[in-house]
């Protein structure tokens, strides 16, 4: 399964990058989605400093998961198989998610999620993995629970993903499954000079790489510029050389999937500069397609919604006149490559990034023994 996955994907990607040139060349829309995420919710159960999910004074209304289903359907007639990343808040405290990973597993829809971890109980995780991920994300901030359990706002978490972790192992092994374990921190103040023992905690308890992004400017949330940011040349600077030693554990093997040009980038994210590691113009009007929890479709946070799977198609939305209107705005946008994009979860690598990220995540799970 993972060869298949491994090659469909190269060549979807191949594809999807043709057609993006030939817009950017010509405006002939050839597109279609490709970086496909699923909100669940924007309910959490964590109360991580840098995030504005719990603080919300209200949240908007969420999709049922037969309207889920609906959704994830039409969005197959449209492209034919694909992968879908789910995200929350925490996608895993909806009622009714598993199942909706369960339907996935029966439709042919390939899966991924990032979570805390906090539900993964033995009979979830048992659940989940029958349902045949292609990867899980697991939010880690650092190997020391007083640093973890500090940023993620709930005392005890870092044991609680440190046991899910083992189970998941468990029913790898057990259901003859493999894919991969990702632990995705987020850098900050608190954490950075720690990173290193992070990547060898990963690996201790059997994750299959890691990957780093830096806390990001997030509206609403004035503690990250007040408590998280750093600010001070004197902590950029000890950064820089925190880089310098993850560049050289990544030299020698270790599954720090983060690119180099990303991990040198970091030191001047948090002086504000502008960084450019990746595609170029910026892409993610011409392949991001994400679902949010009420059932609209975005391509940018910084963009309007372009449509509502409730009312409407994959195919219609993703060719409607706002959506074009819109994905000609946004290969000329000008926030490309600040501080609040850069580095965000929307920042595509190039195609060489992907095939060597797909190589790496395909030769570990191949080989990797539980």
């Amino acid at each position: 399964m993972r060869v298949r996955h491994f090659l469909e994907t190269a060549t979807r990607h191949s594809i999807q990058s043709v057609a993006e040139n030939i817009y950017l060349k010509t405006g002939c829309d050839l597109t279609r989605p490709l970086a496909i995420r699923g909100m669940i919710n924007e309910r959490c159960n964590y109360k991580c400093r840098y995030c504005n999910c719990w603080r919300m004074e209200e949240y908007q209304e969420e999709m049922t998961i037969a309207q889920w289903q609906a959704a994830l359907l039409s969005l197959k007639e449209f492209i034919g198989s694909y992968f879908i990343q789910f995200a929350g808040g925490e996608p895993f405290i909806k009622k009714g998610f598993v199942e909706l990973l369960e339907f996935c597993r029966t439709q042919g829809i390939n899966w991924g999620v990032i979570t805390n971890g906090s539900t993964f109980d033995r009979r979830t995780v048992e659940r989940v993995v029958a349902a045949q991920p292609l990867k899980i994300d697991i939010s880690v901030d650092s190997a020391s629970s007083e640093i973890h359990d500090f940023a993620r706002g709930v005392p005890g978490s870092l044991e609680k993903i440190s046991q899910g972790i083992r189970f998941l192992r468990e029913q790898k092994e057990r259901q003859s499954l493999n894919f991969p374990i990702r632990i995705k921190p987020t850098v900050h103040k608190y954490n950075f000079r720690y990173l290193p023992e992070l990547v060898e905690w990963s690996q201790q308890i059997g994750a299959t790489s890691i990957d780093f992004a830096p806390v990001r400017p997030t509206y609403g949330v004035s503690e990250i510029e007040t408590d998280l940011w750093l600010q001070e040349e004197i902590d950029i600077e000890d950064l820089r050389q925190i880089v310098d030693r993850l560049l050289a554990m990544k030299e020698r093997g270790m599954p720090i999937e983060t690119s180099a040009a990303k991990l040198r980038s970091f030191p001047d994210h948090f002086r504000g500069k502008p960084i450019y590691h990746g595609v170029s113009p910026c892409r993610v009007g011409l392949r991001d397609y994400h679902l949010l929890s009420n059932g609209d479709v975005r391509m940018c946070w910084f963009y309007p919604t372009i449509g509502n799977v409730k009312t409407d198609s994959a195919r219609e939305i993703w060719f409607s006149d706002r959506a074009r209107e819109l994905r000609a705005q946004m290969v000329n946008c000008k926030k490309f490559g600040s501080v609040s994009c850069a580095n965000s979860c929307l920042a595509h690598r190039n195609l060489g990034q992907k095939f060597a990220l797909g190589w790496m995540l395909f030769y570990q799970g191949a080989t990797s023994k539980n």
